[in-house]
């Protein structure tokens, strides 16, 4: 299972990281359109959190259905991708809308320049963390097969 379960990750990764990207896309243009403010930023956030807890459910979903199959029907499994694809797409839709308000509005810098890059790097430490660390637990707490002490991942995430 846990090959498998790595070989999500990319996929888990690529998807959440899109999703991110195209809200520091929205909010760039939102602000650069002066949609959104220092007054209305809140709402706009509110507003691209729902969406992004939506796509992380519609995805989740989907590929947790596609993890399920891929795992010869193994339900603990299907469930840890589905809640780790979810986990990755709120944090990187948080990430990707946060980015360019804090750099426009605090530090006072080109968000399309610099929200990128820190949409990124957050999403793909927190997406890979969801993915390995959580999911390890989730299939520890949920999963038919008792976990082998000697197991490489056991012996990491103990320290």
């Amino acid at each position: 299972r846990y090959q498998l379960l790595m070989a999500f990750l990319p996929l888990t990764s690529a998807i959440s990281g899109n999703c991110g990207l195209q809200g520091s896309t929205l909010t760039t243009r939102a602000i650069s359109h002066t949609h959104v403010t220092k007054n209305s930023y809140t709402q706009w956030l509110c507003t691209e959190l729902a969406s992004s807890f939506c796509l992380g459910i519609t995805l989740g979903l989907v590929l947790g259905t596609f993890a399920y199959l891929a795992s010869e029907r193994d339900v603990s499994f299907g469930i840890t991708v589905a809640m780790a694809q979810l986990l990755s797409i709120l944090t990187a839709g948080f990430t990707g809308t946060m980015a360019p308000l804090i750099f426009t509005f605090i530090f006072h810098r080109d968000s399309g320049k610099w929200g990128g890059p820190l949409e990124t790097a957050v999403q793909d430490i927190v997406g890979s963390f969801a993915m390995i660390v959580l999911s390890y637990r989730i299939l520890v707490w949920l999963g038919p097969n008792p976990i082998d002490p000697g197991d490489e991942c056991f012996s990491l995430v103990e320290l």
